[in-house]
């Protein structure tokens, strides 16, 4: 066995009867190192362990009773213990007679063989003596008397010999059109070679054919019988072709290529456990105890104490048997619904009766509720609830319906090497929380206040009638999935082979046993052991109703079955519907986000990633050098991933764009950093409040941006509209930007002294303009008033308009600047004007310098993207009417920035 690892670590309880219920370990799943192939449908619906009667991952033990039942087993060991003979236990009609006429049509129509033996050779001399194989003298075979000595691995293989020899032994018994014999064949992965030149087992066949009065067959018989054939190997059996299993035993280093059916069976167990997950914070959510395949049954959730807190399952103490804790599992249809109007119920009633597939319902059983509700416990009763539209005549005094019957998942959680003992205390029943209460006196049982057998429920006429049809129905409908139940003596649980050979092989060891029962109820449903053994002995009576699957060992210690237990196999009426596992859904969780010279940011759904230009060393606009990695989890073999922007706020998100072409693959996708950059520059920055400092102003800017991402079942298009798109996980988060719109400007312009009127025409002065986006640390050189400068720090190639000054007229003055009309200035330089002026409305001239808001396409850079405004001169004509001065002539040059 191996223990496999998935998103959902499942937990377990249980009940035992030497050991009170007590804190334990929580057991850790090794690391897996391949893919589930669990399939879990119709046909399989126990993956490659369907349609048996008993699965052992390792050995199966069959001591002193006879069985009949389809077997699969690494290895088989059959003895009658201290009276171990030639004649062991009765093995599928190995011991019947052509009289008998309890025949069964168990193996009309096989399409896979009823037993599998992978390991003919395997018999471990420790675990033959264990289980009571002895060595045996025999003196037939001497001759002249001589006592030859059988060991217990030759007692082990003449007693397998005889069990499949006599299976086909009464080829003239036929069930329908085919002979037994034709549909017992057998499946091995051990050669007919293999056996024969064993040294355990040399001469064993000409030994057999002394016993030919007892119908003991040769290898060759045995091997003539076999489905495959001489040589053929299990990975040709449909069970194991369509779940992807091409080995019997999981070695004990894995790989990608090798696929055990011990594995399929813990993958099983696991994707079953999902259905009810257990993570440590669902556990509060009653919600998570149950699932349903379909809205026909709903979460009818009761509450058990004052408390007033609701669950399903109810765990309550048991008030007439103190060691006893009750489980309460409601089943309710929706159209037995209390809280429902009635033509709610009706519609519902409707609605279930459109389709005749079968619902399926799990409930999660967990060992520390258990305690909580009875610190005394040491036992546990299953009370099933079902509403009055599971009863004949929807009236819950009638007898209840199994053909309306949901397949029921009971997952135990949080039991370890505890062990799950069922014995004298613990029991199946039929109730509700008014009727669970359990006496020691079972001749109460059903009596107002008191559960009700499930086989006299369901039209048996005694507790204990075993071969009714409708009992065996109810157990094929019930599967006891026991998550984390481990041999005790295999804890933790070791990848040696001897040391799982030898483990879980008694009633005090083993992960799940069945040592004794209480009268007047019998144990329903198959057993799933993912990581232990099952045994179970003649105390019990037998009286048990469902098939064997566990990883390990199987012992059955002188229990007899039912001739007719094959009907009580977990849907062996072929209708079981499948299911999805709820394993836990793909999610986003979160975003890494580093700038070029910063720590990574982790970002969670709804959360905000904040850059500043000052302290992360970003790049400058339209890029940013910012990149991502988005991190999900539970992800798919593969899925599509999509985006859409967040423009302003929620109102205009548009339509969603796949991020790459094809599908997606893998927990993590790295993020183009043209893609945050084109994030960023989706909006507007808007501005703090204005600074001004020497000949500096500037706004302090924040963009925010918002992104959502969608995952998909696969990548559908390269757009979807948001009323189209089916998204699996979805993810959303804002990117702020912090930066600085600074622009450092000349404080005055002079002409010098040369201004006169010797000349004509006009002087001018070209004001130099420098947009930049690199970090400005002190204000920037704004040039000399001969040769004035403008400096812009833009990183973000924000918006902005520069407007200057008029200049006040003074038709007095002696400075030329100040006559009306006298000064003028040029934008680029098509456009003229004059910066003295008489108007009192015109304080500044807009647009002396200004960049475009409109996005910048990411491929444009600052030089090929230019200011919308870029170039200004400033003209002073020559006249000859100036005052002479020996001052320069000089003007103040104001400034206002906008957004």
């Amino acid at each position: 066995m191996t223990k496999r690892k998935y998103g959902l670590i499942a937990l377990a309880i249980g009940c035992f009867a030497t050991i009170s219920f007590v804190n334990h370990q929580n057991v850790q799943a090794a690391e897996t190192v391949i893919k589930n192939k669990a399939r879990i449908d119709t046909e399989y619906p126990l993956g490659g362990a369907s349609n048996f009667m008993m699965v052992a991952g390792n050995q199966f033990i069959q001591m002193e009773s006879a069985f009949s039942g389809r077997v699969m087993a690494n290895s088989v060991i059959f003895t009658r213990g201290d009276n171990s003979e030639i004649s062991p236990p009765g093995f599928n009609g190995s011991a019947w007679q052509d009289t008998d006429g309890n025949l069964d049509n168990y193996f009309k129509g096989l399409q896979n063989p009823a037993v599998i033996i992978n390991d003919f050779t395997k018999a471990n001399n420790d675990v033959l003596k264990k289980v009571g194989v002895k060595e045996k003298p025999d003196y037939s075979n001497g001759g002249d008397g001589s006592k030859i000595l059988y060991t217990r691995k030759q007692m082990n293989m003449k007693n397998i010999m005889f069990n499949l020899g006599g299976m086909w032994k009464n080829s003239g018994i036929t069930i329908g059109d085919n002979a037994i014999s034709n549909n017992t064949q057998f499946a091995t992965d051990t050669s007919l070679s293999e056996v024969e030149d064993n040294a355990e087992y040399k001469g064993l066949t000409e030994q057999l054919a002394g016993y030919s009065d007892k119908n003991v067959a040769s290898f060759a018989d045995i091997w003539g019988k076999s489905m495959l054939g001489t040589g053929s190997t299990l990975s040709r059996i449909p069970q194991y072709v369509d779940n992807g299993i091409n080995q019997y035993e999981t070695a004990e280093t894995p790989t990608d290529e090798k696929y055990s059916l011990q594995e399929n069976i813990q993958d099983i167990s696991q994707d079953l456990a999902s259905l009810t997950p257990s993570d440590g914070v669902n556990d509060l959510d009653p919600a998570s105890n149950f699932w349903t395949s379909s809205r026909n049954i709903i979460n009818d959730q009761q509450s058990a104490t004052d408390s007033g807190v609701k669950s399903n399952p109810i765990y309550v103490k048991d008030e007439k048997w103190p060691i006893v804790t009750d489980v309460v599992v409601n089943i309710t249809a929706a159209a037995d619904n209390p809280n429902a109007s009635k033509a709610s119920r009706a519609k519902a009633r409707a609605k279930a009766a459109e389709t005749d597939k079968k619902d399926v319902v799990a409930f999660s059983i967990d060992r520390d509720k258990l305690i909580k509700a009875n610190p005394e416990a040491k036992r546990i009763n299953i009370v099933f609830n079902f509403s009055k539209s599971f009863y004949v005549g929807e009236d819950k005094t009638n007898p209840f319906d199994t053909s309306k019957m949901p397949y029921i998942i009971l997952n135990y959680r949080g039991f370890g090497d505890k062990r799950f003992d069922f014995s004298q205390g613990d029991g199946f029943y039929i109730g509700d929380l008014n009727n669970c209460y359990l006496p020691g006196d079972y001749s109460l049982l059903g009596k107002p206040n008191y559960a009700r057998s499930i086989a006299t429920e369901v039209g048996a006429s005694n507790p204990d009638e075993w071969q009714n049809d409708s009992v065996l129905n109810f157990g094929s409908h019930l599967l006891n999935n026991f998550t984390d139940a481990y041999d005790s003596d295999n804890y933790p649980e070791s990848f040696n082979q001897e040391v799982q050979d030898k483990a879980g092989l008694t009633g005090e060891t083993a992960a799940v046993s069945f040592t004794n029962k209480s009268p007047g109820t019998m144990l329903f449903g198959t057993m799933l052991v993912p990581h232990g053994s099952y045994y179970a002995n003649s105390s019990t009576h037998s009286l048990y109703i469902g098939g064997i699957v566990a990883a390990n060992n199987i012992t059955l210690n002188n229990a007899v079955i039912s001739p007719k237990h094959d009907k009580a196999i977990f849907g062996r009426d072929d209708d079981f519907p499948g299911i999805e596992p709820s394993t836990p859904s793909v999610t986003i969780d979160s975003i890494d986000l580093a700038a070029p010279t910063k720590a990574t940011q982790n970002v969670v759904n709804d959360g905000t990633a904040k850059f500043s230009y000052v302290d992360d060393s970003l790049a400058p606009a339209p890029s940013l050098g910012i990149t991502g990695e988005l991190k999900l989890s539970n992800v798919p073999d593969s899925y599509g991933l999509y985006y859409r922007y967040n423009r302003n706020g929620n109102n205009d998100k548009g339509d969603w764009q796949r991020y790459s072409a094809g599908a997606q693959t893998g927990t993590s996708v790295t993020l183009k950093e043209s893609l945050l950059a084109d994030l960023n520059n989706q909006t507007k920055a808007t501005a703090g409040t204005m600074k001004t400092e020497a000949q500096k102003i500037s706004y302090p800017l924040t963009k925010t941006s918002g992104i959502e991402f969608a995952t998909t079942a696969d990548a559908k298009a390269a757009t979807i509209a948001a009323d189209k798109i089916e998204t699996t996980a979805t993810f959303k988060f804002t990117l702020q930007i912090d930066a600085s719109l600074e622009v450092t400007v000349p404080a005055k312009i002079s002409f010098g002294t040369d201004i006169l009127g010797n000349s004509s025409g006009e002087a001018t002065r070209t004001v130099a303009i420098n947009e930049i986006q690199l970090t400005q640390k002190t204000v920037a050189d704004t040039g000399t008033p001969e040769e004035p400068k403008v400096v812009v720090y833009n990183p973000l190639l924000s918006g902005f308009n520069l407007k200057l000054a008029y200049l006040d007229a003074n038709a007095t003055s002696p400075n030329p600047f100040y006559i009306t009309g006298n000064f003028k200035y040029y934008i680029n330089p098509d456009k003229s004007g004059s910066l003295a002026s008489d108007e009192t409305n015109g304080e500044w001239i807009d647009g002396i310098l200004k960049r475009d808001t409109t996005p910048q396409s990411l491929e444009t850079k600052t030089e090929n993207n230019g200011l919308k405004s870029n170039s200004l001169q400033l003209h002073l004509p020559y006249r000859n009417d100036y005052k002479v001065s020996s001052n320069a002539y000089t003007a103040p040059m104001g400034w206002q920035l906008t957004l």
